[in-house]
């Protein structure tokens, strides 16, 4: 009986360990980032999607709500090999889905809110947080997202 026991508990021990993902920098697909106010009238929304395939960056800018003066609009522009491993360097993946999917208090009295997604072959993982804000852990992935983002999307 001792010995079933034990053996239970290995099998299960065996499977908990298989079952969970230990995804690494390698199996992300991509990564995005955006920008969002709830109280605006405009361009109030901000975002970019970079993908491991594609080498481009989308970049889209569009309204909370239908208005003719502000259509949405989207551009793609190139995104090299050499940038997108700069930009994984800054993820520790493991500690990225530790993270709490609200940090703060995003756009709370419309301060804004900013998002970081991150997918791989099996996960989606979204941290939305303060607008302006850092991520303890992520500030210089937080910093560089925010940065191309910018650069992108002023100049839609």
């Amino acid at each position: 009986m001792k010995s079933f026991l034990s053996c239970c508990f290995f099998l299960s021990s065996i499977l908990l360990i298989h079952g969970q993902s230990s995804a690494s920098k390698d199996d992300i697909i991509s990564i995005s980032s955006g920008a969002s106010f709830g109280m605006c009238r405009g361009y109030c929304r901000r975002s970019i999607l970079i993908s491991t395939n594609s080498n481009r960056v989308i970049s889209m800018k569009e309204a909370n709500y239908p208005q003719k003066e502000f259509p949405p609009v989207k551009n793609a522009d190139s995104f090299s090999a050499e940038q997108w491993k700069e930009l994984i360097s800054l993820v520790d993946f493991s500690a990225f889905q530790a993270l709490d999917e609200r940090i703060g208090c995003p756009d709370c009295a419309d301060g804004g809110a900013e998002w970081i997604q991150i997918q791989t072959q099996g996960q989606i993982k979204k941290v939305t947080f303060e607008n302006g804000e850092l991520i303890k852990g992520f500030e210089g992935l937080v910093v560089q997202l925010r940065n191309l983002r910018h650069q992108l999307t002023d100049n839609l």
